[in-house]
C-alpha cells in the first residue's frame, strides 16, 4: 500500500513539473516575441541613421536616446536633456535630428512638442 502511495505521488509530482513548464512556455514565447519586436525597432533605428550623414557621435547620442526612452513613453527636449546632462540647444539639436530621421511621431495634448519612438 506505501508503495502505491509513492508511486501515486511520484506520478502526481511529474504531472505537476509537466503543467509548470506547460505554463512557462508561452510566458518565454512572450518575452522572445518582446526581445525580437526591440531588434526590429533598434534594426529600424539604425538604418535610418544610415540613410542620414550624420557624425558617429551623433548616431551614438540618437542610439542613446531610444535605449534610455521606455517603450511609449512620451519625451522632449527636457528628457534628452537630462539623459545627456547637456544644454537645452544640445537638446534640441538631438530632438531635430530624431524628428528628421521619422522614427518619432508628435503627441498631441500633453504639452508642447512631445514625441514618442513610432513602433
Amino acid at each position: 500500500m506505501v508503495e502505491k502511495t509513492t508511486d501515486s505521488l511520484k506520478k502526481m509530482a511529474v504531472a505537476v513539473n509537466k503543467s509548470l513548464i506547460d505554463y512557462q512556455k508561452p510566458v518565454i514565447g512572450e518575452e522572445k516575441s518582446a526581445i525580437d519586436d526591440k531588434k526590429s525597432a533598434v534594426d529600424r533605428i539604425k538604418s535610418a541613421i544610415e540613410q542620414q550623414k550624420y557624425n558617429e557621435p551623433s548616431k551614438a547620442n540618437i542610439l542613446k536616446v531610444y535605449d534610455e526612452i521606455e517603450k511609449n513613453q512620451i519625451f522632449g527636449t527636457k528628457e534628452i536633456k537630462e539623459i545627456f546632462d547637456c544644454s537645452p540647444s544640445t537638446a534640441r539639436a538631438v530632438m531635430t535630428k530624431l524628428r528628421d530621421m521619422k522614427v518619432v511621431k508628435a503627441v498631441n495634448g500633453k504639452g508642447k512638442e512631445k514625441y514618442v519612438f513610432i513602433e
